[in-house]
């Protein structure tokens, strides 16, 4: 049986989402990293120490893009498109979400929800704001279907709708196309079971 170690509340909750998706047996684990001892004791399964970590028989890996690619291509291959442009457009939403939205607005939650107050600085909150604001417009943008690669539901919404999700805390502001888009996502049951 598959396991994955992190909680819906990190980078994990993206593969729980693909887990329950494609419909595969797992077994959730929880990685202890909130304790010294926890900590310890899951270094010793995953050096790393970080969530997500999956375990399907000998394969192990981490990182949530690299293990949901993984996750679909062996389980569900229909969320993936079969040439190689829609493969490389998987990609292209799954990293510019990563890479370019998610830590902005992790500069909005870390120093408006996370850090202590005296740590909390102002002009990262704005900063993030506006970085966030700029690829938003660019989702929405792009949104000219019901999904990011037509009007099929694929890994990149997936991946890009796991992040995007986060916008609500950071406070930012979805455009029309994207709400809908977002909303349709969290609308099906597998996000619903994760989430």
């Amino acid at each position: 049986m598959i396991k994955i170690y992190g909680s819906a509340m990190s980078s994990a909750s993206r593969c729980l989402f693909l887990l329950e998706e494609i419909g595969v047996p797992y077994e959730r684990l929880d990685s202890g990293l909130g304790t010294p001892e926890g900590r310890a004791k899951y270094a010793e399964i995953f050096p790393g120490a970080m969530v997500p970590y999956l375990i399907d028989g000998d394969v192990k890996l981490f990182e949530s893009m690299a293990i949901n690619m993984y996750l679909a291509s062996k389980y569900k291959p229909e969320l993936l498109p079969t040439d190689v442009y829609g493969r490389a457009l998987v990609d292209q939403w799954s990293y510019w979400a990563i890479t370019n939205l998610q830590p902005q607005l992790l500069k909005v939650m870390m120093n408006t929800t996370f850090l202590p107050e005296d740590q909390r600085q102002p002009s990262e909150v704005e900063a993030g704001r506006k970085g966030a604001a700029r690829y938003l417009e660019q989702l929405e943008a792009a949104l000219t279907h019901d999904y990011l690669i037509g009007d099929t539901f694929t890994l990149a919404d997936l991946n890009c709708g796991s992040v995007v999700g986060l916008s609500a805390f950071a406070g930012a502001t979805l455009g029309p196309k994207t709400t809908a888009w977002l909303g349709r996502l969290q609308a099906r049951p597998s996000y619903a079971k994760t989430h």
